[in-house]
């Protein structure tokens, strides 16, 4: 009974986090981050989460007090800059994981190829998410520089 409840309630959890985390991206401007606040505090009350109303009241409070356009493009741009440096992190594992790869076929041990060949699909895919990842926030750099 407890794994049918999980089952149940996990699409609606996953469906929560995918609105929340859509919101938080396409908050790149202070109106939108207020509104996404607004949203969160309403179905927070919807619900009778009453400690998550007082943090996003909090939260609401900062974002009125501290944040201006240019502070969203700064957060924003911060954003993309990380993402680069991980991007190039990433990268970098993939040729380090490609010399053991040809190190290992090198000496003829199968099992260090088979190992070094999964973790390439691994950090390449890794790579892909990351890349994503940026293409998306310096498209809200974008929007949020006009």
């Amino acid at each position: 009974m407890k794994k049918m409840t999980k089952m149940a309630v996990l699409p609606v959890v996953m469906a929560l986090g995918v609105g929340f985390s859509s919101m938080a991206s396409a908050a790149y401007n202070c109106d939108a981050k207020r509104s996404a606040i607004e949203y969160q505090i309403q179905q927070a009350e919807k619900y009778g989460n009453y400690n998550r109303v007082a943090g996003l009241k909090r939260a609401l409070s900062e974002v009125n007090a501290r944040c201006s356009t240019g502070s969203a493009v700064v957060d924003v741009q911060k954003k993309v800059e990380k993402l680069e440096r991980k991007l190039m992190d990433k990268k970098e594992d993939v040729r380090d994981i490609k010399a053991d790869l040809r190190e290992a076929q090198a000496k003829g041990d199968a099992k260090k190829v088979a190992k070094y060949q999964r973790k390439l699909r691994e950090k390449q895919a890794e790579v892909k998410e990351v890349a994503a990842e940026l293409r998306q926030a310096k498209a809200e750099l974008a929007a949020a520089r006009k």
